[in-house]
């Protein structure tokens, strides 16, 4: 998820109305193949999204000067960069509401692989955080990407807390039972050597499910926790 989070940090710059999405259509460089869609239809954060993966024989830099020259005339200024880990990224604004960005990491061996993503500004969702997902005042929603394969929809949440461990665990377990729904699945690995503990739960109330990961560093101050909102999806969906 932090691929996506990186994509919509190069910039909101724009928010408009308008009709549903008629997607544009990114070219990749030279020499570059497309792999596979990673998200065709998704919803990220209240905006609907594509992302669509890559490898390329061209050095990181090489992928990226290419989109910063194809972008170079944007009548919406110079394309945006922006870096995250290992990861690089340039974005731009398309006509009719549209962002556009390149991610990019180099590839083991040679070459590089990243992500290009298109962002649907004109059919932006105000409050994406799903109505039924427990809210605490020390937890902020990071992240909410919603998909649909064939007949399910999935609303995946990523959250920060900086309540303890025990009591995320104590707590999720507790509201999720509290609403009648039951455990499915519950499981503590051991610590890790790099001393995260973590917390793997799912739980059902057909025809939904839930499952939620936790993990948790000493010394962090923070608890990280998704959680995968299961259900029927519905005519509609992500329109």
């Amino acid at each position: 998820m932090r691929v996506v989070s990186l994509f919509l940090a190069a910039g909101l710059w724009a928010s408009v109305a308008g009709a549903a999405p008629s997607w544009p259509e990114v070219p990749p460089p030279p020499r570059t193949q497309l792999q596979e869609w990673v998200a065709r239809d998704a919803v990220v954060n209240g905006l609907p999204t594509r992302l669509e993966r890559f490898e390329s024989e061209l050095t990181p830099s090489e992928v990226l000067a290419h989109y910063r020259h194809l972008w170079s005339r944007a009548a919406v200024g110079a394309p945006r960069d922006v870096q995250g880990g290992d990861w690089q990224a340039v974005s731009t604004l398309l006509p009719g509401g549209y962002q556009v960005a390149v991610q990019v990491r180099p590839r083991g061996g040679a070459g590089s692989e990243g992500l290009i993503s298109v962002s649907a500004f004109r059919e932006v969702r105000r409050d994406p955080v799903p109505p039924m997902l427990p809210r605490f005042a020390d937890t902020r929603v990071a992240q909410v990407t919603e998909s649909v394969d064939g007949p399910q929809r999935s609303q995946l949440v990523s959250m920060v807390s900086t309540a303890t461990f025990e009591v995320n665990v104590s707590r999720w377990r507790g509201e999720w039972q509290r609403r009648g729904w039951a455990i499915a699945f519950e499981q503590q690995p051991p610590v890790g050597r790099d001393g995260v503990r973590t917390w793997l739960a799912s739980f059902t109330k057909p025809p939904q499910s839930v499952d939620l990961a936790l993990s948790w560093k000493q010394g962090d101050r923070h608890a990280y926790l998704t959680a995968n909102l299961l259900g029927p999806a519905e005519p509609g969906d992500l329109r």
